[in-house]
């Protein structure tokens, strides 16, 4: 076979002109912005903030990611890692009344799983940090620092 017959190859976009110009556009814009580079210096960036939110908090029971995409694994505890998706739950209606959009993700929906855009300014990423850190310490207080006062 030389060729495919008429209608046998193709889509609603595949080879359209105009989607091999955007699509073109957008890897000059990669390549001049050097985004795959900002994509590593979010990650870096979430990482160094999320290893000491893991140290202050141990509903963080691990933080990974590649890129700009990261997540943290929430547990009731470091030591057993049972999932905490009670708390996934609450982070991502907090960060989400506050502006974030996080998802949760997981086996178990105890992930909180993050995708920042490689525009994303210094200044905007420490905001929203802020607001996942707040988010993070309301629900460890409220779940975990309230169950350990005595009545």
């Amino acid at each position: 076979m030389d060729a495919p017959g008429p209608g046998g190859l193709g889509g609603t976009f595949a080879g359209n002109p105009v989607s091999c110009a955007a699509a073109l556009a957008v890897l000059d814009l990669f390549e001049r912005q050097d985004l795959n580079a900002r994509a590593n210096e979010l990650g870096d960036h979430f990482q160094k903030r999320a290893r000491e939110w893991q140290k202050r908090w141990p509903i963080i029971g691990d933080v990974r990611g590649l890129g700009a995409m990261q997540a943290i694994e929430l547990v009731h505890s470091q030591e057993k890692r049972e999932p905490a998706p009670e708390e996934a739950k609450h982070i991502t209606q907090y960060c989400y009344e506050r502006g974030v959009i996080t998802l949760s993700a997981g086996s178990y929906g105890n992930v909180i799983r993050l995708l920042m855009p490689l525009v994303i300014t210094d200044a905007q990423m420490d905001e929203a940090l802020g607001v996942l850190e707040g988010a993070l310490k309301t629900v460890y207080q409220k779940k975990y620092e309230a169950a350990a006062q005595p009545v």
